[in-house]
């Protein structure tokens, strides 16, 4: 008797959250000026799909006839459960990068490796308590070598100012976003009125354009301004993408999830390399496991191979990386 009302309780809360799961898998759909509060839950999705999951282990072993009502709904959202938990498909191994390098494989195929990074101005405000965090980004990304990357919450300073001597760059601005690269630029600026995309043309085999992107941040007093502006700003930017005359890269901190309206209106028609070739939880956000902000999106005639993060706690975002072969 005890253990059937303890059944009908935990009943009742399994069902609350199935609904929210339910709502949650619309996030993407609703623009937040229609109804902000509906994008939070896109921050507390990989909780609600946690807490179904163990009840539905639970019912398995207990009311089989609710184990399948939560299957079903989960099974639902997979491509949403995919956003945020990937299962590696694409791997080279070092053998195969050795022989795209000689041309032994994909002889007209370029393979090029890249690397996003929310900096944060490199701890000008002390946010660490580490001298060297300066020193430490810089050596990581001369270690790493990525051929093109893109940095957010740049700061120039006499020290970072090796960063544009490596990659055989003039130093030209302190703008807060940067794109080095190793090859020829054709092009170059930032979409049209939003200071938070910069674009570059870049050389290859053919021309490929390469966008970094830092939108707005949530804050508890503008999160609902944070959510629509970002919103807004994803829509003129996916215009500025879809005009581009060449094939894409987005990179960037776009400050909001998967299971959000500006992650999807910004990967339409676009690959996401975490999907392609990550593995495990996604988190790009340092202390909170769950929270995947930053991306690395691609022309879908492109393949992304070994997706890594890298467990460098010297900003609140981890650096993220991947190789792409560009035909």
């Amino acid at each position: 008797m005890i253990k059937n009302n303890f059944n009908k309780i935990l009943f009742i809360i399994n069902s609350l959250l199935l609904l929210v799961l339910l709502v949650s898998y619309s996030v993407p759909m609703i623009h937040p000026s229609y109804l902000w509060q509906i994008s939070l839950l896109g921050i507390i999705f990989p909780l609600i799909l946690a807490l179904n999951i163990m009840f539905a282990i639970y019912w398995l072993f207990s009311w089989k006839k609710y184990f399948w009502a939560n299957l079903i709904i989960i099974l639902f959202g997979t491509s949403h459960i995919d956003n945020i938990i990937a299962n590696q498909k694409n791997k080279l191994s070092s053998q195969e990068f050795k022989d795209i390098k000689m041309n032994k494989k994909h002889q007209f195929d370029q393979l090029i490796n890249i690397m996003t990074y929310n900096v944060r101005l490199f701890n000008k405000n002390q946010n660490i308590n580490n001298n060297n965090v300066e020193n430490d980004i810089i050596n990581i990304i001369k270690n790493k070598n990525p051929k093109i990357l893109c940095l957010q919450e740049f700061n120039l300073t006499n020290k970072t100012k090796e960063l544009f001597n490596f990659y055989n760059i003039e130093v030209s601005n302190d703008n807060k976003l940067q794109i080095f690269t190793k090859y020829d630029v054709l092009n170059e600026g930032f979409v049209e009125s939003i200071n938070s995309c910069l674009y570059k043309d870049i050389i290859l085999n053919d021309t490929i354009r390469v966008y970094n992107i830092h939108l707005q941040s949530n804050w508890v007093k503008t999160m609902k301004s944070s959510y629509i502006n970002r919103a807004n700003e994803s829509k003129k930017i996916k215009d500025h993408i879809n005009s581009s005359p060449y094939p894409v890269i987005v990179c960037g901190d776009f400050n909001d999830t998967p299971i959000s309206y500006t992650y999807s209106t910004l990967k339409e028609n676009l690959a996401d390399a975490f999907k392609e070739s990550g593995i495990g939880i996604g988190n790009s956000y340092v202390g909170i496991p769950s929270l995947r902000i930053d991306y690395i999106l691609h022309d879908k005639k492109f393949n992304s191979f070994n997706y890594k993060k890298y467990k460098y706690e010297l900003s609140d975002h981890f650096p993220i990386s991947c190789s792409i072969l560009i035909p």
